[in-house]
Formats: C-alpha cells, sequence, structure tokens
C-alpha cells in the first residue's frame, strides 16, 4: 500500500507541477521568455528536475514508476498547452472556423520535439541511475 500511496503522490505533483508551470508560462511569461528556451529547454529539464528530487527523497521508486509520472504529466500538460493556447489566441479566425489550423500544428510540434528531448533526457538518467545502483551494489565488494 505505500508503494501505491508513494507513486500516486509523486504523480499527481508531477501533473500539477508541469501543468501549473505551462499555465504559468502561457499566460504570464510568454513575452518575458523566449518561447524556444521555455519549451524545449527549462520544461522538459524541469521534469527531469522533479524526478529527480523525488528519486532522492523519501518516495523510494523504482525508475519506471518515476519515467511513468514524468511522461503522464507531459501528456497532461499538453492538454493543458492545448486549451491554454487556444483561449489565449487573439488572432482572428476566418468565418466559420472555430480553431485557427496554425495553432494546432505549432502545439503538436512543439510537443513532438520535446517528447524527443524528454527521451534522450531520460535515457541519460537511466544510464546514471543503472551506474547507480551498479556501484551501491558492488561498493560492498
Amino acid at each position: 500500500m505505500v508503494k501505491n500511496k508513494n507513486s500516486f503522490i509523486v504523480a499527481f505533483t508531477n501533473i500539477m507541477i508541469t501543468s501549473l508551470a505551462q499555465i504559468f508560462y502561457w499566460t504570464l511569461l510568454e513575452d518575458s521568455i523566449n518561447m524556444f528556451i521555455y519549451q524545449f529547454f527549462l520544461f522538459p529539464f524541469s521534469i527531469v528536475l522533479i524526478n529527480i528530487i523525488f528519486w532522492v527523497s523519501k518516495y523510494k521508486l523504482q525508475f519506471y514508476q518515476h519515467v511513468f509520472s514524468a511522461y503522464t504529466a507531459f501528456f497532461c500538460s499538453i492538454i493543458i498547452t492545448f486549451i491554454t493556447v487556444l483561449s489565449t489566441s487573439t488572432q482572428e479566425l476566418p468565418p466559420g472556423e472555430i480553431v485557427l489550423f496554425a495553432d494546432v500544428l505549432f502545439v503538436f510540434i512543439t510537443i513532438t520535439i520535446q517528447l524527443i528531448i524528454l527521451l534522450l533526457l531520460n535515457t541519460f538518467f537511466y544510464v546514471f541511475y543503472r551506474i547507480n545502483n551498479y556501484w551501491r551494489i558492488n561498493k560492498h565488494l
């Protein structure tokens, strides 16, 4: 039961922080922080940083549980980003159109690049995780 509670806490915290970060960026910081820097560097690194903090804290979970909660949070933030971008869009829409296709295309290209960056970061940290476990196990030999 404790493991399930810990994984729920980690997943819920990941979802809340990443969703709030996207809302905060798209509503308040869009003009002050470059979108390229935020979406492709700061946001993926913040997801990984959250999970590193959880990994070294009292919430001892397997690596795949941290990665699962990170990707769950990432995909929840996609929905939040999509809703926020479409609701704050100030462009004049042609008659009869509800959503401008350029906004939808922008969101999908951005999340695809973010997903690739997040996959690379998780691969790097998985290798670090395996090396750390190997050193911890073989330290007593």
